[in-house]
């Protein structure tokens, strides 16, 4: 023989490595992310400004050595002030619809995805599968403001309200559109 068994167990570790060098190769990617800031005002009534801030991200993969696209993935967030800091909103993946100024309050009208967890059972009640899907659904919050000496302390935070109270304020108030790119939307339901 021209091996000993530790020769044969290098050359079998040296194979290995390399097939499996080889796969990585052919399925690896590398990602290559690019981020987008746009940002839009508005001029709310006499006396407020609005900026309106989103954020686009896209990742797209591309394969090592076959410099296939693999796919792009696309996500964005949301967020922003009302006469500089006077008034912040930062709602991530939520798309903000409307803005409600009344006499002492804010509120604020968007739709967000929220995950709808679904689990089966079977006849003996033991849970079999567990599945869910995203559903868009409206949020309403109120903006409470317990900041003091110059706003340097204390909170500022929304705090989610009923639909109804918000319609309800809608009454006595003035409301303002978001500019928004209108990428969630509520289904719509059709009554025969």
């Amino acid at each position: 023989m021209f091996f000993n068994s530790n020769s044969n167990r290098m050359i079998k570790k040296l194979i290995y490595v390399s097939v499996l060098s080889f796969i990585f190769l052919i399925t690896g990617c590398r990602s290559k992310t690019t981020e987008r800031i746009d940002i839009t005002n508005k001029l709310l009534g006499k006396d407020k400004h609005l900026e309106v801030q989103k954020t686009n991200r896209n990742t797209t993969h591309i394969g090592v050595i076959t410099n296939s696209n693999y796919g792009t993935t696309h996500s964005y967030s949301y967020k922003f002030t009302v006469n500089n800091g006077d008034i912040d909103w930062d709602g991530g993946t939520a798309e903000p619809k409307h803005l409600l100024f009344c006499k002492d309050s804010v509120y604020i009208h968007y739709l967000k995805e929220k995950y709808i967890s679904v689990k089966s059972k079977d006849s003996i009640g033991n849970i079999v599968e567990k599945d869910g899907y995203y559903a868009v659904q409206d949020v309403f919050e109120v903006y409470i403001d317990k900041r003091y000496f110059f706003k340097f302390f204390g909170d500022d935070y929304w705090v989610e309200v009923s639909s109804e109270k918000y319609n309800l304020q809608k009454e006595s108030c003035t409301e303002y559109n978001i500019p928004n790119d209108n990428e969630l939307s509520l289904p719509s339901i059709i009554i025969d």
